[in-house]
């Protein structure tokens, strides 16, 4: 399973990143306008696209219930509004930027309204993400780059190619997405006016509070279902379903062959797998 997560600018434009259950970005994409993306999710084909912006104009007051909802929980976030006037302000122009995403895609992709995620476009909001992800509200004096790449990090995210805050932005949506698609999610609101997805599947009973410190990255936060590639090359840090990330099995059979001249061990694991074993062993 693939998701690509999009962060929406004005100026800057869009910037996706795609993962899969790997959890290392495949793709990278800067500075995309909101018509790219149609393109650029047929190229790609994930599973699910997040979007970090609201899909349309709330239906009711200044802000939407999914954005109330939350706020109860002390995620704050900026809300959408109904009244035609206000949303005319130029602050509102990236929610414009984020309809046009929507618009975009939405006949590959239509915009998530209920039940699985999957061959959908979903709306999710970063700051959220990281907050129930890691379990509390970042801390005061921490900002928020270092605390949204602290989460990714906790999650054996690979960030070296996560440059700026937009892209580290799309790759918390791109997370976002992968839980979705796991079912490890909740998108609470009234999906009339478009729901916030948010990456865990029952909100606590009382608001988040600060954490004391960032994610470390020995908390081993990760995907459900996925355990650590057992390819046993030390620099690896990926998350599979199966017993090895995609490509990493040959990886473990290059490692036996080199273990397997210096004792009896791997020669056996060679044989009970069935895979050759180095010509002087046999």
């Amino acid at each position: 399973m693939r998701a690509l997560g999009v962060d929406v600018g004005v100026r800057r434009g869009l910037d996706a990143v795609l993962l899969d259950e790997t959890l290392v970005p495949i793709e990278v994409h800067r500075r995309l306008a909101p018509e790219d993306l149609s393109t650029l999710a047929k190229e790609l084909d994930p599973d699910v696209v997040a979007i970090d912006a609201p899909p349309a104009w709330g239906r009711n007051g200044g802000s939407r219930k999914t954005e109330q909802e939350l706020r109860w929980f002390g995620i704050q976030s900026y809300g959408t509004p109904s009244d035609p006037k206000k949303a005319e302000n130029a602050f509102y122009e990236w929610m414009r930027v984020g309809f046009r995403a929507f618009d975009a895609i939405a006949d590959r992709f239509p915009r998530y309204s209920s039940g699985p995620v999957s061959g959908s476009a979903i709306e999710v909001f970063p700051h959220a993400s990281a907050v129930v992800l890691a379990g509390c509200l970042p801390p005061a004096d921490v900002t928020k780059r270092d605390w949204r790449i602290s989460v990714l990090r906790a999650l054996k995210v690979g960030v070296e190619p996560l440059r700026s805050i937009d892209l580290i932005d799309a790759a918390l949506a791109a997370v976002t997405g992968m839980y979705a698609l796991h079912g490890r999610f909740s998108a609470p609101g009234d999906p009339r006016e478009g729901t916030i997805v948010i990456p865990v599947r029952t909100l606590p009973g009382s608001p988040f509070r600060r954490c004391a410190r960032p994610p470390q990255p020995d908390r081993q936060l990760h995907l459900p279902g996925l355990t650590p590639c057992g390819c046993g090359d030390p620099t690896c840090t990926a998350l599979t379903k199966k017993e090895f990330a995609p490509g990493h099995e040959s990886k473990r059979k290059s490692l036996l062959w080199q273990e397997a001249r210096r004792g009896d061990e791997a020669v056996q694991e060679l044989k009970r797998r069935g895979w050759a074993v180095p010509p002087e062993m046999r």
